[in-house]
C-alpha cells in the first residue's frame, strides 16, 4: 500500500495533467464571447431600424407642424336666372256634378252605369212619379176653366157696359130714373173687375201648370255636361225622395281637361302669374310630362300654412291622367333678385347667425355672416354675405380659427 504512494505523488507532479483544463477553459471562453459578440449584433440590429423609425417619425412630427392645413374648399357660384321647382298637386276634374233627385218616386230606367261616357243633355234615368202627372193634369183643367170665365167675363162687362150707355140716354130724356142709370154704370164696373180678376186667376194656373210641368221634367234625369259616369247608387224599384241630400243618384266628371291644384310656398308666391306655364307629370312616370298652364290663383295666402292656393289646367284628351291622383308640378321661376349657391356642408350654424368661412388671396380664413335662401339638398343659396367667386370652405369644422393660413384642396366632384 504504501508502494502505491509514490506512484501517486508522481502522478500529480507530471507536467502534462493540467493541459486538458486549460484548453476547456479557453474552449468555453471563446464560446462566451463569441455569444456576447452575436447578442451585441442582435440587440444592435434591433435598435437601429428602431432608432431610425423614430427619428422618421419625429421629423415627420416636426414637418407636420410647419405644415399649413388642409382644408376642402369650393368655389360660390351665381345662380341661373330661371330656376324650376317642383310641387305636389292634387288634380281634380274639370266639372264635376253630383245628381240628386227633385222628384218624388220610383225608379222606372236606368239607362247608364259607372264609366259610361254620356253627352250634354242624354238621359240617364227615369222616375216615375204619377202623382205630379196628376197634379199637373189639374192644374191644366184649372187654367183651361179660368180662362173660360174669362169669356164668360168679358161677355158681362160688355152687356153691362152697353146696358150703361143705353141709360145715360134714357136719363137725359127722364125715361128711366137716375137710380136705374147709376146701378148699370156700378154694374159695368163690377164687370170689369170681374174680368181683372180673372185675368189674375188664370197667371196663378198658368203658374201652378208651369210648376208641375217642371217637377214632371224632373222625372228625366239629364246629363249636364260631356263626361264620365263615375258613381252609380240606384236602381229600377228604388224610391227616391225630392230634395233629399241623403242619396246621390248619379255622379258625373268632366276630365277631358284636369284642373291641379298646387299649394305654392311664400317664398315662390312672388314668382307665380296667371298665364305662365307649368309642366305636369306623375311622380312614378317623370319622363311622360304634359303641358299646363296657371289660369287662377287664391290672390291670398292661407293663413295656417302661408301658402298661396294656385290651379293649373291641363289638358286630358287620351285621359293619360285620372282626377284625384297626386301629380308633380315643375313651375320655371324667373329670378327677381341675385343670390349665390354653395355646397350646404359650408354653412356653419351655431346658436348665432349663419356664417361661412372663405379663403382670400393669401389663403387665409376669415368668417362671413351670410344669409341663406331655398335649400336644395346638397346647395343652398345665399342671398347676402358672398360674391361669385368666393372660395369658401367645405366642412370648416370648429378648429380652423380666423387668420389661419390653410392649404385649399378642391372638392371632388
Amino acid at each position: 500500500m504504501n508502494s502505491l504512494l509514490p506512484t501517486n505523488a508522481n502522478a500529480a507532479t507530471s507536467p502534462d495533467v493540467p493541459k486538458a483544463p486549460r484548453r476547456a477553459r479557453v474552449r468555453l471562453f471563446a464560446i462566451g464571447g463569441f455569444t456576447v459578440i452575436v447578442l451585441a449584433g442582435a440587440v444592435v440590429a434591433g435598435a437601429v431600424p428602431r432608432l431610425r423609425q423614430e427619428q422618421t417619425v419625429n421629423d415627420a412630427a416636426v414637418a407636420a407642424t410647419k405644415r399649413r392645413p388642409r382644408v376642402t374648399v369650393a368655389l360660390a357660384q351665381a345662380s341661373p336666372p330661371e330656376n324650376e321647382h317642383v310641387l305636389p298637386g292634387n288634380a281634380l276634374p274639370l266639372l264635376e256634378a253630383g245628381m240628386f233627385p227633385r222628384a218624388t218616386g220610383y225608379i222606372k230606367t236606368r239607362l247608364v252605369d259607372i264609366g259610361d261616357r254620356v253627352k250634354p243633355g242624354q238621359l240617364l234615368a227615369v222616375i216615375e212619379a204619377p202623382d205630379i202627372d196628376d197634379e199637373l193634369a189639374q192644374a191644366q183643367a184649372n187654367l183651361q176653366q179660368a180662362m173660360a170665365n174669362l169669356e164668360k167675363a168679358k161677355a158681362d162687362e160688355v152687356y153691362a157696359a152697353g146696358v150703361e150707355q143705353r141709360y145715360a140716354k134714357l136719363v137725359k130724356t127722364n125715361t128711366v130714373a137716375q137710380q136705374e142709370f147709376d146701378d148699370a154704370v156700378k154694374a159695368t164696373g163690377v164687370a170689369r173687375a170681374a174680368v181683372v180678376a180673372m185675368q189674375a186667376t188664370i197667371k196663378v194656373n198658368e203658374a201652378a201648370v208651369q210648376k208641375y210641368t217642371d217637377l214632371q221634367s224632373f222625372e228625366k234625369i239629364i246629363a249636364p255636361f260631356q263626361g264620365v259616369i263615375t258613381a252609380r247608387n240606384i236602381d229600377p224599384g228604388d224610391l227616391v225622395i225630392a230634395n233629399s241630400s241623403s242619396r246621390e243618384l248619379f255622379h258625373i266628371m268632366r276630365r277631358d281637361t284636369l284642373r291641379v291644384f298646387v299649394n305654392v310656398p311664400q317664398l315662390l308666391t312672388t314668382g307665380i302669374e296667371v298665364g305662365q306655364q307649368a309642366i305636369v307629370y306623375q311622380r312614378d312616370d317623370p319622363s311622360k310630362q304634359f303641358a299646363g298652364k296657371v289660369t287662377r290663383t287664391a290672390d291670398a295666402l292661407e293663413p295656417n300654412t302661408r301658402t298661396l292656393l294656385t290651379e293649373v289646367q291641363v289638358a286630358n284628351p287620351d285621359n293619360a291622367l285620372r282626377p284625384g291622383m297626386y301629380l308633380q308640378v315643375k313651375f320655371i321661376l324667373r329670378r327677381t333678385t341675385p343670390s349665390i349657391r354653395i355646397p350646404a356642408a359650408a354653412v356653419i350654424v351655431h346658436s348665432g347667425p349663419s356664417k361661412v368661412g372663405v379663403l382670400d388671396s393669401q389663403q387665409t380664413v376669415h368668417y362671413r355672416v351670410v344669409q341663406l335662401g331655398r335649400d336644395y339638398g346638397d346647395q343652398i343659396e345665399v342671398l347676402t354675405g358672398l360674391q361669385a367667386g368666393d372660395t369658401v370652405i367645405v366642412h370648416p369644422g370648429d378648429d380652423i380659427p380666423a387668420g389661419t393660413v390653410v392649404e385649399p384642396v378642391p372638392v371632388s366632384k
